[in-house]
């Protein structure tokens, strides 16, 4: 295009702009001329160009938000993988050096090098920013690895030095750990310990992670899963399900010792954790609508996370709330840093003062069945019922259907819920409330276990027929896949027309079940017709014992 040109084009595009510009401004002189346009270009298009470069920019509006959202997936997921492989390959070898040396100047003496190991070595934290293990964190791994040792020595494997631990010496420790009854928690807090000192001893994968963790367990014979405890709770833990009133178990207490009664009103109608209350605040802590919970390392709120727990919109609880915390106060004053706790008394001696009370008053599983932090699970499902009109799922007042109904209104007081008590993440109330679905894998497996125990049970069959019953099914416990404990009962539940025999024929049934099914030591089978059950219906799983 020669110069002329170029200017003549670009004094006819600025004519046409400013025109356009004036009839957007509504100027009559060039409004009729903008209408002739307009329709001129609308008939050679058919009168649809402007819609169709509308829909021609949200579609590539549309494409690049579907781009931008790939991009950010991708990026997340680069990051996540990147951090996961920091993880495992986080500090290996980091004593690698200081244990060779340890090898050659204790050479044979374990015991000796590892001593050595934690007073030269360079021992890091695991998680967060990259820093030195903190000093009680290294005395437990110290002990940790010495205990390994000594156990390692019953087992007849005699271990030398520290290169010379392998494989198999962690897997003899993980079957002689389940086979002595501990915890699945306290099992993997060991081998925990045990796959961070491998690691920074540049054996990384000497203890396998995650799912390759349980596959290289069951392969040796090893089950953990059936030992792992259900994080729903599948029953009340309430002291009120125990036939235990807390007011006047507290008023019992508050004769002999009022600080300590103080600390279980607190839990009790804030839901606090015994070390919040132990070195609770209130005078400082009241914000007349509600209570506030401090952070602090110890005495405050558990992880360092302050928070906020409203009065109840109640009329009664509230006031009753708020005279909790006005008797605190008073109580409190007493206390030169105007803390609940005994003058005197640092925060250890606290904490063991509280549970010493507890026991003299028989708040313990053993006396009572009922244990402090029973107050905390009352709290939830007071605030449950309070945000949701609801009582919990672990109550069993209402059918699953009811709870799937208003699932958005459990979400939401789960969520609030879970940041009154301190929480941040809503799964963790199914800990105090229960969940609408509350089976996981294992428990699954107890009750298809159970349900395949009393099917297979040909005696059983051969009792049900001529009993003419119209249906058998499992409940309780067992339907739920909790595990039984001495004391528990194999609930099964008869569908049968009322006849003057009836209360024999389930006796009957009940005492040759439980002679049939060979229970283990401490189990019971229970026969209940089906209208005297309690149980939901939704919850009932109904057995085939036709011969």
């Amino acid at each position: 295009m020669a110069r002329g040109e170029r200017i003549r084009w670009w004094r006819t595009r600025e004519s046409d702009r400013r025109r356009w510009n004036a009839g957007a401004r509504g100027e009559p002189e060039v409004e009729q001329e903008l209408s002739m346009a307009k329709g001129m270009s609308g008939n050679a298009d058919g009168g649809e160009s402007p819609n169709r470069n509308q829909e021609q920019r949200q579609r590539r509006a549309e494409q690049r938000a579907q781009i931008k959202a790939a991009n950010r997936q991708i990026r997340e997921e680069w990051a996540a993988q990147k951090a996961a492989d920091s993880k495992k390959n986080r500090d290996v070898g980091a004593l690698a050096a200081v244990a060779a040396r340890a090898e050659i100047k204790h050479i044979n003496d374990l015991v000796a090098q590892v001593i050595y190991l934690v007073r030269y070595g360079q021992w890091l934290a695991g998680t967060g920013r990259r820093r030195p293990m903190a000093e009680s964190t290294l005395t437990e791994h110290r002990e940790a690895l010495i205990r390994a040792v000594h156990e390692l020595k019953e087992e007849r494997m005699h271990v030398r030095n520290l290169s010379e631990i392998g494989r198999k010496h962690v897997l003899v420790l993980i079957k002689r750990w389940v086979a002595a009854g501990q915890s699945y928690e306290t099992i993997q807090n060991k081998v925990s310990k045990l796959r961070r000192v491998m690691t920074m001893l540049n054996k990384p994968g000497l203890v396998p992670r995650d799912s390759a963790y349980m596959k290289w367990l069951r392969d040796n014979g090893v089950d953990l899963v059936a030992l792992r405890k259900s994080k729903v709770a599948l029953e009340p833990k309430t002291w009120t399900v125990k036939g235990v009133d807390p007011m006047e178990v507290i008023r019992k207490v508050r004769a002999q010792h009022p600080v300590v009664a103080m600390c279980l009103e607190l839990e009790f109608a804030f839901g606090l954790r015994a070390a919040e209350a132990t070195h609770a605040e209130p005078v400082s802590g009241d914000l007349g609508e509600a209570l506030h919970i401090r952070a602090d390392a110890r005495g405050g709120a558990k992880g360092g996370k302050s928070r906020t727990v409203p009065l109840s919109n109640d009329p009664l609880i509230r006031e009753w709330q708020k005279d909790v915390l006005e008797r605190a106060k008073e109580l409190v004053r007493r206390h030169r840093q105007l803390r609940l706790a005994v003058p005197g008394k640092d925060y250890v001696q606290m904490q063991n003062h509280f549970y010493y009370v507890c026991r003299k008053f028989g708040i313990t599983k053993k006396a009572m069945g009922v244990v402090p932090h029973g107050l905390r699970h009352m709290y939830a499902q007071r605030r449950h019922l309070e945000l949701t009109g609801l009582p919990a799922p672990v109550e069993g007042k209402l059918p699953m259907s009811v709870y799937r109904a208003h699932a958005e209104v459990l979400r939401e007081g789960a969520q609030q819920v879970s940041l009154d008590m301190g929480h941040v993440r809503p799964s963790i109330t199914t800990a105090y409330n229960g969940s609408v679905s509350s089976q996981s894998k294992e428990e699954k497996a107890r009750t298809q276990g159970w349900i395949v125990r009393i099917e297979s049970c040909e005696g059983l069959k051969a009792l049900v027929q001529p009993l003419e019953l119209r249906a058998v099914y499992l409940s309780g416990k067992a339907a739920q896949g909790v595990r039984l404990q001495p004391g528990d009962a194999v609930r099964l539940l008869v569908d049968k027309e009322v006849t003057p025999q009836l209360i024999f024929e389930l006796g009957l049934l009940q005492r040759t079940a439980t002679k049939l099914l060979k229970l283990e030591e401490g189990l019971r089978v229970d026969v209940v017709h089906v209208a005297q059950a309690r149980e939901a219906r939704d919850s009932y799983l109904e057995l085939n014992l036709q011969a």
